[in-house]
């Protein structure tokens, strides 16, 4: 996103590889959104490599709390990581970093976890699989688990296939903070299908008209580099709709599209949008799977430096133009939350 970025050489196959891992997550968030449980029920059919699945999640420093399990024996290791305070999960949560376990008949597992090893072992669960909700910038407590009955590790592909899946349920995670009814703005009919070929030319999806005066989404999108003219010219669109007017809505749009840009030039080449009114303001949220911002401005140095400085520009444009700009950024991506107040000076 704007501002300055990790250094990038000439493009590897590593590369390659993350930007079509990136193109995934927000093709199943798309397809499987808003509700993570939906994403859930079709887990072992986007990871073959695993016989059962569990999901507990919570805001950053709780304790998680049990989402989704796939079968019996995912429920009951669920259950049990959260009775006896150990487990995988747990590690993943406190370590922010994946717990992959290829023999819990071997190693030490027997005694780093060991009411958990024996519960494990029980089930016929061999191999164990921890993954942190770690995703878009933002860090979730809990985990993806996966179990298996075969011992061993994870190929490559399963590996990728499991941390995209990860992905794509920590955004679902973080889209439910914002208390929106996204139901009818994601759509009904989504699943299986490209987010380009169910949202037409433009890739954004309109849920039902919201009044001018109404709160409520307008708009759900997920942008590429083809997409920055439509994706543009619709914020216009609503932003004159629910009441900007001449300057106000110029700025406000072209904020907006510094954010869009920027995810897709440092962002990882795609990135997700969602736009809605709440008291009294206009908020969008850009957010992005990519590198992260080395350092974003803080709001005491709102002024920013000098013109030379092009990576900071996006930012000062922002933060001139719109009532608050929250930043979260990490290794795992940027999140940017824009708003600007609706009200007789705006409107003018």
């Amino acid at each position: 996103m704007t501002g300055e970025r990790q250094s990038r050489g000439e493009p590897a196959a590593g590369e390659h590889r993350a930007h079509g891992h990136r193109d995934r997550v927000w093709d199943l968030v798309s397809a499987y959104g808003p509700d993570v449980t939906a994403l859930c029920r079709a887990s072992t059919a986007l990871m073959t490599g695993v016989a059962g699945m569990g999901l507990s999640a919570g805001p950053a420093g709780t304790v998680p709390r049990i989402r989704f399990f796939s079968d019996t024996a995912s429920s009951r290791l669920e259950s049990a990581q959260l009775t006896l305070d150990e487990g995988p999960c747990r590690d993943a949560t406190a370590t922010r970093e994946p717990v992959l376990v290829a023999d819990l008949a071997g190693g030490s597992w027997r005694q780093r976890w060991p009411w958990f090893t024996r519960a494990a072992l029980e089930a016929g669960v061999r191999a164990v699989f921890a993954l942190p909700l770690h995703a878009g910038g933002v860090l979730h407590a809990g985990a993806v688990d996966l179990y298996r009955a075969m011992p061993g590790p994870l190929n490559s592909a399963d590996q990728l296939a499991a941390t995209t899946f990860t992905a794509a349920a920590t955004e679902l995670l973080t889209l439910e903070r914002h208390g929106l009814n996204l139901t009818k703005a994601f759509g009904p009919g989504w699943r299986g299908f490209e987010p380009a070929e169910v949202a037409g030319a433009t890739g954004c999806v309109m849920p039902p008209s919201v009044p001018s005066d109404a709160d409520g989404v307008l708009l759900v999108c997920w942008f590429g580099p083809a997409l920055l003219g439509p994706v543009r010219q619709r914020i216009v669109t609503l932003a004159i709709r629910q009441g900007l007017r001449g300057d106000h809505a110029y700025r406000f749009v072209l904020a907006v599209h510094e954010a869009v840009v920027n995810a897709v030039v440092h962002g990882g080449g795609r990135g997700q949008l969602l736009l809605w009114r709440r008291d009294g303001r206009l908020w969008c949220e850009i957010s992005d799977h990519g590198a992260g911002m080395v350092t974003p401005e803080s709001p005491a140095s709102a002024a920013g430096p000098g013109p030379e400085h092009a990576g900071w520009s996006g930012l000062r444009i922002m933060r001139r133009a719109c009532t608050s700009l929250d930043i979260t950024t990490t290794a795992r991506g940027t999140r940017l939350l824009l708003s600007r107040r609706l009200d007789s000076r705006s409107a003018t």
